[in-house]
């Protein structure tokens, strides 16, 4: 897939806002002993992607606003026609404790004139592993360009979920026999979804409003997502 000039800029601004990543990683597991050092370490690695990602960003689109998951937003207008919906890190506590389990992710929204908004764009970057899933709406989704597609495992086989929380997953399956995961790091699931490595993952409504446009990268790749009272569900 070739990428669009939005989905341009989104990949490039996460490549800079992680390009010393690496170094940073390999520096919190030689501070794993002190927590309080590390704790230190990984807010400030998280400050400077967050810096990185808000002047790249705001360079190329500066009418658009940056919402982030930290609530520190930039709002150029209240009725701003396009927005990015930003995770500097999202699992910061697995970056805290030396685990690679994280991601960097933008997603592009469109507001349309009656107050509705749709993603349109998302990347997601897992750096260790040097995976980059994208999708822009209508043309499929990709990790490191190649097409990826939702898992086709049949009913017989047992489902491996993600969720947060185990009483709520065993409330949704019932007698069904499956197999939890626990990443996290919830833009990691949506990806996951998308490349065939999950079959579900069930997510709070907590902070719904900021994962919404990144379950496009499912959809984009033939998946599947709902909303019902106590939960998100994201599928094949």
């Amino acid at each position: 897939m070739r990428y669009s000039a939005n989905l341009n800029v989104i990949i490039k601004a996460i490549e800079k806002a992680t390009a010393h990543m690496s170094r940073d990683f390999n520096e919190l597991e030689h501070l794993q002993s002190n927590p309080a050092s590390s704790s230190r370490f990984a807010t400030s690695c998280y400050n400077r992607v967050r810096q990185i990602l808000a002047d790249d960003l705001s360079k190329f689109r500066p009418d658009y606003n940056l919402i982030f998951s930290d609530g520190q937003n930039i709002i150029r207008s209240k009725d701003a026609e396009y927005s990015y919906v930003i995770f500097p890190i999202d699992g910061f506590e697995n970056l805290t404790r030396s685990n690679p389990d994280f991601t960097v992710a933008v997603a592009l929204e469109h507001r349309s004139e009656n107050g509705e908004k749709e993603s349109i764009s998302v990347a997601i970057s897992k750096i260790f592993g040097s995976e980059t899933y994208y999708c822009e709406k209508g043309f499929g989704a990709y990790m490191n360009n190649r097409r990826i597609r939702v898992s086709k495992r049949a009913g017989s086989d047992i489902p491996v979920i993600a969720s947060e929380d185990q009483n709520m997953l065993t409330e949704k399956m019932g007698d069904k026999k499956f197999s939890m995961r626990t990443y996290g790091c919830r833009t990691l699931d949506v990806a996951y979804i998308a490349a065939s490595r999950l079959e579900m993952a069930l997510f709070k409504k907590k902070n719904y409003e900021l994962l919404r446009p990144f379950l496009l990268l499912v959809r984009e790749a033939g998946g599947k997502t709902s909303e019902e009272e106590k939960f998100i569900l994201a599928s094949n």
